[in-house]
């Protein structure tokens, strides 16, 4: 990895825990977060908010993980969302620019698309498989706050000194929530019990798109080792849903109908692959999720 010191914002939650460890023994990490986490690291204890933090947080490194956010729409109000998601980030690439870092690898969502978990909000695909030229539909805080980062990504790249690279992974589901999705699968209409995603149930929006977070830490670091090409952007998703029913017959009984279905033999060749196409993750990142929670939380035996 040409990038030695790499500074993990958001390295005490879950996904940040696992980006520390893909990245320990291949450079020197250090974390930022609200306090300090259990990794045997340097830590920097602030808020993304808080400018002058941020600025000493970043001396002396070479990339930044930027995975700090406030994560989905239940976890703050829209005022808060977007002073962590976009200010913060601004903060946090004003930063990164005066210190001389070269690479901000910042951590996106499919929740720009618009069909993710706001119930009567939702905007169906337009097309499938849905590609990065896709219109972005934010119908809440938390999707628009990740739309306005990555157009300030694109603003601070455009600019030449910092390289910048978006990952929009989709629901990133956790081992502990394979029981309830493993029930919830036997009885999806009806299911009642625990929701381990929030008011919503864990897997990512209608059709239950997952990834595992060690195959989104394994993301994460090819950002860092890629060659840089210019500001790209790239969907992160298993291979398949965790919805019972297969891709297409989730959608047209979700939204009632089926939008244009762009490249057929995706979901010919595998009926339960993922509304987005990874085609562009897996050419230029090189990436391929090597996890498959489907078979791990809905093919064996509950208990």
């Amino acid at each position: 990895m040409d990038f030695k010191n790499v500074l993990v914002t958001g390295a005490g939650g879950l996904l940040g825990q696992h980006v520390v460890r893909e990245l320990d023994g291949r450079c020197s990490v250090e974390g930022f977060d609200l306090k300090a986490g259990s990794a045997d690291i340097k830590w920097h204890v602030g808020n993304l908010t808080d400018a002058a933090s941020v600025a000493k947080a970043v001396e002396g490194k070479d990339a930044i993980v930027q995975i700090a956010a406030i994560p989905n729409i239940w976890s703050g109000t829209g005022e808060v969302t977007m002073q962590v998601n976009v200010v913060g980030l601004y903060n946090l690439l004003s930063a990164a620019e005066e210190a001389g870092v070269r690479r901000v690898v910042i951590c996106s969502s499919d929740s720009v698309v618009g069909f993710t978990v706001n119930e009567g909000a939702m905007r169906p695909p337009q097309y499938l498989p849905v590609d990065l030229d896709h219109p972005l539909n934010a119908t809440d805080p938390y999707a628009l706050s990740k739309i306005l980062g990555e157009e300030m990504g694109r603003s601070f790249a455009s600019r030449g000194k910092l390289e910048i690279l978006v990952m929009r992974p989709v629901f990133v589901a956790y081992p502990e929530m394979y029981g309830e999705i493993r029930t919830r699968s036997q009885s999806p209409s009806t299911y009642k019990g625990q929701m381990a995603g929030g008011p919503s149930s864990a897997g990512g929006g209608p059709c239950w798109h997952h990834i595992d977070p060690r195959d989104a830490a394994r993301a994460f670091r090819m950002g860092l080792e890629m060659t840089y090409r210019g500001f790209d952007k790239f969907f992160l998703s298993a291979n398949v849903t965790l919805a019972p029913e297969p891709t297409l017959e989730r959608l047209r009984k979700a939204v009632g109908h089926l939008p244009e279905i762009r490249d057929p033999a995706v979901y010919e060749n595998n009926p339960y692959a993922p509304l987005y196409d990874l085609s562009h993750t897996r050419d230029v990142l090189g990436f391929e999720a090597e996890y498959d929670a489907r078979s791990v939380s809905l093919l064996q035996d509950a208990g």
